[in-house]
């Protein structure tokens, strides 16, 4: 894939700023930026409502609020609370002193365990400039229930929605019968949506498949991933996936069989 939105700029240090939850998969900092250039790229309109349903830690929101300009608002749901505090901490930075507070936060880790790296990172935090400072909420919701993703969004109405999807041991899809996937998932994306929206997946694999009829605005493939752009109004379309649990799954007590 060719890069058209995000500069090759070394961005090493702002995934030391952000805190991850142990286990889960996040984005590439410069493709999550670029991503959200090319959903851009298929709107009319000055600001951008983000919506992220498989938001886990909101690495990835918080990565688009410090980056990427033209943001008025951000929105992160997930099926799993778990690491929901750390979304929390993490789109924290975006608020007055956000990024002061973590920068003394990665001092005292540097002091206390003698890591340069942490101080690298307090140094990066202190430099960095957010390009907005949008309001953000963050809420469980299982993505497949449209009443409660309603509720999560709120007066909110996204315009672009973007999904790193379940995959792997930690992060993975929780069917309660069988087929559960990205076809489910996005056609009761899209079923909240504006027909203007753009949906923006991502996955694991050489390939995303997406609900039968859909014509995807790109496919994009980047190292191991794949990634989709749709257009809302053309998964409304398509048949929505009830009976599955979308969504990131709670880590398991201990290692699969």
């Amino acid at each position: 894939m060719q890069y058209r939105h995000a500069g090759p700029a070394d961005r090493t240090a702002l995934d030391a700023v952000l805190v991850s939850a142990p286990g889960r998969p996040t984005l590439p900092v410069r493709l999550t930026v670029e991503l959200l250039g090319r959903a851009r790229s298929h709107l009319d309109r000055p600001g951008l409502t983000v919506w992220d349903p498989c938001c886990g830690a909101g690495v990835t929101l918080a990565v688009l609020g410090l980056l990427a300009p033209g943001i008025t608002a951000l929105v992160g749901t997930d099926v799993d609370p778990g690491p929901l505090d750390l979304a929390r901490r993490n789109l924290g930075l975006l608020s007055p002193g956000g990024l002061a507070a973590r920068a003394d936060e990665l001092d005292a880790l540097s002091a206390r365990h003698g890591k340069p790296a942490y101080a690298e990172a307090a140094r990066h935090a202190r430099t960095l400039v957010p390009a907005g400072c949008p309001p953000w909420t963050v809420g469980v919701a299982d993505a497949l229930d449209r009443d409660r993703t309603r509720a999560a969004v709120g007066e909110r109405r996204p315009d672009v929605v973007l999904a790193d999807l379940p995959h792997g041991r930690q992060t993975s899809w929780a069917p309660t019968t069988a087929g559960a996937g990205p076809e489910a998932f996005l056609s009761a994306v899209g079923s909240v949506l504006d027909p203007g929206a753009v949906v923006v997946a991502v996955d694991r694999g050489r390939t995303l498949p997406v609900p039968a009829g859909v014509r995807p605005l790109e496919r994009l493939r980047v190292g191991h991933r794949a990634a989709v752009l749709l257009r809302a109004g053309d998964l409304h379309r398509a048949p929505s996936g009830a009976g599955f649990t979308a969504g990131r799954r709670p880590p398991a007590a201990g290692p699969a069989p």
